[in-house]
């Protein structure tokens, strides 16, 4: 029976990695507001939340471009890639991604996508200085992102996995606390200390890692540790210090943690291979609920014609309401977390009809494109066919246009708590949950 990888008293997830990502997205407004302060330009949540939608059809169409700019890797096509990575995906337990050989002189290999089917991107250029080995641990620490769930939210920040400065400075810590994490699981799956060091070596340095002596670049950290000073590049970086990296490695490889795992690893090599969809389920009431008011304020806040406040929804008192107009939340955000603090739901969708125009424009084109919405891709949800295929935009068109002409009949009011729709069954289409990362 398999146990969960990231979950339990012995998880695999570095210690403080959620922690840091609560307190990067608490702090994120102070963040951007210092940052576009430097960088003499304004960022706000309004822009912020522009950004991750455009992210996220930037996404959808990313499968698009890998098969009209790369190679698509199966049997038979380069061989040793593809069985290195089913044989990484079979240990961890996930359904093989799609997987890709693209020109990218930049980045070695990343794994994109919000929801099934994943991709993994190999740079032509990068692939074969790799041996067996080495590769095993990039392909396994990739797999491990998708498998954690990281790469929901990094296929936001960097669809290519490119760095990027605001993105470092605003997501650095909890993007750094990942690799980590990553590099635990790719040491498991290549299990070779050296191989793995010498993968860090030769994708940070390209054909020099050949020629590093290890160890004495590993002692590089002591000048490090020796002058915080010199630390602060670090922080400005979405990734650790190659040398960081390699000293957590060697303090794993002798936690008795790492031999614990290593043998539930050893015997899941050989498991037939994950069912693709096998954690989905049809979504219940509550989360369907939930992400249609993240949807809600999301496009209130997009629309400047939907910015007259809330302040029936009140009842703070006047400071903390003048808190609120100035903490530079837009204003649908701001008055509805009010309304929604005292109880006050009603008063929340009290907007003018262009917010619902808006509103069925954004879930019909992100449905069509990428299959959810920003509020069902934060509540873990997405929308397909029967067969868990994906909808094109005219069966999401055909889903939505059923859900109007079924409320007027109460159909759908009277169904509201069933986890299939009667205007699921007439467009054959489902709302679904699951999470790539869960183990039974």
């Amino acid at each position: 029976m398999r146990v969960s990888l990231f979950t339990g008293a012995d998880s695999l997830r570095v210690r403080g990695e959620r922690r840091r990502l609560t307190l990067t997205l608490l702090f994120l407004p102070v963040t951007l507001a210092v940052v576009g302060f430097f960088f003499e330009n304004t960022f706000t949540l309004h822009s912020l939340l522009l950004i991750v939608i455009g992210a996220m059809l930037f996404v959808a169409l990313s499968r698009g471009r890998f098969l009209g700019g790369g190679v698509r890797i199966r049997a038979g096509q380069f061989d040793h890639v593809y069985e290195i990575v089913a044989e990484c995906a079979r240990t961890i337990g996930i359904p093989e991604p799609h997987v890709f050989v693209r020109d990218d002189p930049f980045v070695p290999i990343v794994a994109v996508g919000t929801g099934d089917p994943y991709a993994l991107v190999i740079s032509a250029q990068w692939v074969e200085l790799f041996s067996p080995d080495e590769l095993r641990f990039l392909a396994g620490r990739e797999l491990a992102h998708i498998a954690s769930g990281h790469t929901k939210l990094t296929s936001l920040l960097s669809a290519n996995g490119r760095e990027n400065a605001v993105i470092a400075i605003a997501f650095g810590a909890w993007l750094r606390t990942i690799e980590y994490t990553a590099d635990r699981i790719g040491l498991l799956c290549c299990r070779s200390l050296e191989a793995a060091f010498s993968a860090i070596a030769v994708s940070t340095f390209h054909k020099v890692g050949r020629r590093i002596d290890l160890h004495s670049f590993a002692e590089q950290r002591r000048e490090l540790d020796a002058e915080p000073s010199l630390r602060l590049g670090e922080w400005l970086s979405s990734t650790p210090y190659a040398t960081n990296r390699i000293a957590r490695l060697a303090a794993f490889a002798r936690d008795p943690l790492f031999l614990e795992w290593s043998k539930r690893f050893e015997s899941w090599r050989d498991a037939p291979p994950a069912p693709a969809d096998d954690t989905s389920r049809f979504a219940g009431f509550w989360r369907r609920a939930t992400a249609f008011v993240i949807d809600y304020i999301i496009v209130s806040a997009l629309n400047p014609a939907s910015q007259r406040a809330l302040h029936a929804a009140g009842g703070l008192p006047p400071e903390a309401q003048q808190a609120l107009s100035t903490s530079g939340i837009p204003a649908p955000i701001a008055h509805a977390a009010a309304a929604l603090g005292n109880g006050n739901v009603i008063t929340l969708f009290d907007h003018d009809g262009l917010t619902w125009l808006l509103l069925a424009a954004y879930v019909v084109l992100l449905v069509g494109f990428a299959g959810q919405t920003l509020g069902m891709m934060i509540c873990d949800l997405r929308v397909v066919g029967e067969g868990r295929e994906r909808i094109g935009l005219g069966r999401t068109v055909t889903r939505y246009v059923f859900l109007i002409a079924s409320l007027p009949l109460l159909v759908g009011v009277l169904a509201i708590f069933r986890r299939i729709q009667p205007f699921e069954k007439w467009s054959r289409t489902r709302l679904v949950s699951g999470s790539g990362g869960s183990r039974v």
